[in-house]
């Protein structure tokens, strides 16, 4: 069952949600420049939403939307998953899961399924992560061929290796996966992450792994926005989107 607040996101914006057959057995190849494309949309809309409940700001339990300034998880989602498609992202590869977090509330975040696994964009989260890293337990996410449907999680998955995200070099046009100190991670390594399974024969949610990063903690009320940043991410919303070549990822 999807949650209340997409439902009545959708009912508010019926093209948003379109109950349509998709190929869900094409994941995003994960290139030096998706993987780039990745953290920096979550590094940018986290830097540019202050996290607000919706109690406070619509004086309801949920309203799920496009931030302006400020919001809470979803909206976060929301945000990533349009930056996303407008640089060329199938929507089959975007994902909204529902977690319990490390403090055991409801959390939504953007899920991005590729050929290296399945990675997790968090406000909560300052770097992307793979699945498995985050500690949340795990309740249902969207499936790939159909947004309106979504299945049960389950933690029978085999858990990877911890998976230590590579630096990415964003000075150039075309980034490339670079080394830390203390590693020499290269594409090979992403193939760790795993892939988020469901089954409707154990829906009951584990938690998936032990594995916890550092937590983002949820900004306060009184955090304050960098001059400019409400406009740039208002405008990325509203920008036409990206030209892409989906066959090789190069931008034109």
């Amino acid at each position: 069952m999807p949650p209340s607040g997409y439902l009545d996101y959708c009912l508010r914006n019926p093209a948003e949600c379109p109950s349509i057959g998709r190929d869900s057995t094409q994941p995003e190849p994960l290139t030096p420049l998706r993987w780039a494309e990745l953290d920096q949309v979550n590094t940018m809309v986290n830097a540019s939403v202050r996290y607000v409940t919706d109690a406070t700001l619509y004086n309801r339990n949920e309203y799920w939307t496009y931030p302006n300034g400020q919001g809470d998880c979803e909206d976060y989602v929301l945000a990533k998953r349009k930056m996303l498609l407008d640089r060329g992202w199938r929507a089959e590869t975007l994902l909204i899961g529902v977690a319990l977090d490390l403090e055991g509330l409801r959390h939504a975040v953007l899920i991005a399924s590729t050929n290296r696994g399945d990675f997790v964009l968090d406000n909560q989260l300052e770097r992307v992560v793979a699945w498995h890293e985050t500690g949340y337990t795990w309740e249902k996410r969207q499936t790939a061929s159909n947004p309106n449907i979504w299945v049960a999680l389950t933690g029978g998955a085999a858990v990877p290796e911890p998976f230590e995200a590579p630096v990415v070099n964003l000075a150039t046009a075309a980034p490339s996966l670079q080394t830390t100190a203390d590693t020499q991670p290269d594409l090979n390594v992403l193939a760790t992450a795993g892939s988020l399974t469901v089954g409707a024969d154990n829906p009951t949610p584990t938690a998936l792994s032990n594995t916890i990063p550092t937590p983002r903690f949820r900004p306060s009320l009184d955090q304050d926005i960098a001059a400019g940043s409400n406009n740039t991410l208002t405008d990325a919303l509203s920008a036409e989107p990206l030209g892409v070549d989906v066959g090789d990822g190069t931008a034109t």
